[in-house]
């Protein structure tokens, strides 16, 4: 980003981050003291709905304590329960009257029942009728105090028993549904009222929770609900001032950084022009006007300038010589090592025709064998040299992995000596772009070092080609044996030129193959075998291909 938008930016940011700081902590005083008024407006309409209910439930208790004291139902049903009277028909006549009594208690539910469990009436008519052991254990309850029922539908339940002279007894039960009451009362106090756990507060109102609870230790949540309507108005009045005065700091703050821009922008701009044409390769100093920190940062910059160009060449120069150095001992080695077979065989040669040895006839098949060997392995040597140094570039086209390493597995059945060539195919990849050429020549350079690996395994010797997708966008070729894998000594050098285990072998051939992978954007890499034992390499390439500078 330029020096001129860096500081309207920086300005507008400045301007706009300081308004709103201060609009915050304006802001969250006013939603604390707020919150806190409707806290505690909450928690005092929670403790007046809790009493509300016990006051509630305390009349209630009255009036059905009042209606075993000398109500007419209960006596009479306690009568002609005492006398052994209690036929069909006064037990219709009991439970028709069980409707009216409930309807002058404005109850809910009622139950007219005997001690034992024998259910005499009841309004309104539950289907199926409960067993004789709960309506016992019902009429039983605590006659002193209210308690609660949490299902089927929340209520509070209060009873009265009266208590004949052969210790025969009836009780009503009486039952206030609670949902009913908390709406009237949630009206009452201008609150929401509900039955549900206060499982989080909501944010857009005031939570608090009064549970109610019995003797027996029951216990029903009770949640009061008051909704944040005027805090958030007020809110959003504070957020609007606090929008408008950020607008017009930050508008002035902008005016005054496009002012400042100006007048530095414009020497920078032409100095990042002239450092262009450096990077292009006009390497010559620069001319850029200025006062100040400006002047002496062109001034600095000519200067570099000219250490640059003196520092390129030392540096262009020592490293042509370093590589050649390099590449001159490589290649001294690895001719060095046949010359002295050659030179053996020869001398042995001339002793033995000097004095006329009649060995030198049946020495000299075996003799010219070894220069001729040697000679050739020479020969290998610099070929596979000239491959590496003139590795042409890719030209890719649309290729199908799996099916080019299918062909490769079939091309070297013939040689694989008994091992076994499976090619798996996880994931079906997709086609990538590629030279066809070059890759075909990174996998037969695998599978045939994969095949050298595992020529004396014996049975069982068995050489796998993996092909499946890494990730988006790739697709990878793992190469893996059974033999008897890499030593640690050789992994770490086995892409470098010149390094091979084998007594025959040149040492490019991995080297080469990296070079093509890096060419088409890829990876090729030695990774521990999956079974523990063995080698395996894989060749990662990318589904757009090469890069457009390689094409």
């Amino acid at each position: 980003m330029r020096l001129a938008p860096r500081l309207v930016l920086a300005f507008g940011s400045v301007a706009a981050l300081s308004v709103a700081g201060l609009g915050y902590v304006l802001r969250e005083d006013r939603r604390q003291s707020e919150t806190r008024r409707f806290e505690q407006e909450v928690g005092s309409a929670c403790d007046r709905v809790k009493a509300e209910i016990d006051r509630q439930a305390e009349r209630d208790r009255k009036l059905v304590a009042g209606a075993c004291q000398s109500g007419e139902l209960v006596d009479r049903a306690l009568i002609w329960l005492e006398a052994g009277s209690l036929d069909d028909e006064r037990r219709l006549a009991l439970s028709r009257l069980v409707p009216e009594e409930r309807q002058a208690f404005d109850l809910d539910e009622l139950v007219l029942a005997t001690a034992d469990g024998d259910l005499l009436g009841q309004d309104p008519l539950a289907s199926p009728h409960a067993p004789r052991e709960d309506i016992a254990k019902l009429v039983a309850g605590d006659v002193a105090r209210f308690s609660l029922r949490p299902s089927p539908e929340p209520a509070v339940v209060v009873r009265c028993r009266s208590l004949g002279t052969a210790g025969r007894a009836v009780g009503l039960v009486g039952t206030r549904h609670l949902s009913p009451l908390l709406d009237r009362l949630g009206k009452t106090v201008d609150v929401k009222v509900s039955l549900d756990e206060l499982d989080g507060v909501s944010p857009d109102a005031v939570q608090a929770s009064c549970p109610l609870s019995d003797a027996a230790g029951n216990r029903l949540p009770i949640v009061v609900t008051k909704l944040k309507t005027e805090l958030v108005e007020n809110l959003t009045r504070i957020d609007q001032t606090v929008v408008y005065a950020g607008l017009a700091a930050t508008g002035v703050a902008l005016m005054l950084a496009v002012l400042l821009a100006r007048s530095l922008g414009r020497p920078i701009a032409e100095l990042a022009s002239e450092a262009r044409k450096v990077a292009a390769g006009e390497a010559r100093p620069l001319r850029v006007g200025g006062a100040g920190e400006i002047a002496e940062l062109a001034q600095a910059f000519d200067t570099m300038l000219v250490d640059l160009e003196a520092t390129r060449r030392r540096l262009a120069a020592t490293s042509r010589a370093a590589a050649w150095r390099e590449v001159a001992r490589r290649v001294a080695h690895e001719v060095k090592n046949p010359l002295a077979p050659i030179r053996a065989a020869v001398e042995t040669l001339r002793r033995l025709r000097a004095r006329d040895d009649p060995e030198f006839y049946a020495y000299f098949d075996e003799a010219t064998r070894i220069v001729l060997d040697e000679v050739h392995r020479i020969s290998n040597i610099v070929t596979e040299f000239t491959r590496f140094a003139r590795l042409s570039a890719p030209r890719p086209q649309p290729l199908d992995v799996a099916d080019l390493a299918r062909q490769v597995a079939r091309l070297h059945e013939t040689s694989a000596h008994g091992a076994r060539l499976h090619v798996v195919v996880g994931r079906v990849p997709p086609s990538v772009r590629a030279d066809r050429d070059q890759i075909v020549q990174v996998l037969t350079n695998l599978v045939q070092n994969a095949l050298d690996a595992v020529k004396d395994t014996g049975q069982g010797a068995e050489v796998r080609l993996s092909i499946d997708t890494e990730g988006s966008g790739h697709v990878s070729v793992t190469v893996s044996d059974n033999g008897p894998g890499v030593s640690p000594e050789i992994a770490s050098r086995l892409f470098e030129p010149y390094a091979t285990t084998k007594p025959h072998g040149t040492g490019l051939g991995l080297a080469i193959a990296q070079r093509i992978a890096i060419e088409h954007n890829g990876e090729l890499s030695y990774v521990a075998a999956a079974t523990g034992r063995g080698a395996a390499f894989r060749l990662v390439l990318p589904v757009e291909g090469p890069p457009l500078a390689s094409v």
